[in-house]
């Protein structure tokens, strides 16, 4: 997936996650620093809360980030923070248990 900055991957589907796992990297020639916060839902996507990790991404080969999720049932977005039109990519998408 490559993500232009401010996008959004929500994974639409109710379950017991309490990890996400993915790679990411800045994409071609884009400047490095790209902001990626994990949000998770409750509440089947009524309403959003940010995780407490803010990822910064700065290679441009991937890498792998694991964010802990509270425990509970839960959905799972990974949202890029907008930053001026920068581009990432996101790949290897994992909801673990």
């Amino acid at each position: 997936i490559r993500a232009k900055a401010g996008g959004r991957i929500e994974i639409q589907e109710d379950a017991e996650y309490n990890y996400v796992h993915f790679d990411a990297a800045v994409y071609g020639n884009d400047a490095k620093g790209i902001q990626i916060i994990i949000e998770y839902s409750t509440d089947s996507g009524k309403t959003w809360v940010a995780a407490e990790e803010v990822i910064t991404v700065d290679s441009k080969t991937l890498e792998t980030y694991r964010i802990k999720l509270p425990e509970g049932n839960k959905r799972v977005a990974i949202v890029v923070v907008e930053n001026s039109g920068r581009r990432v990519n996101i790949d290897n998408i994992k909801l673990m248990k």
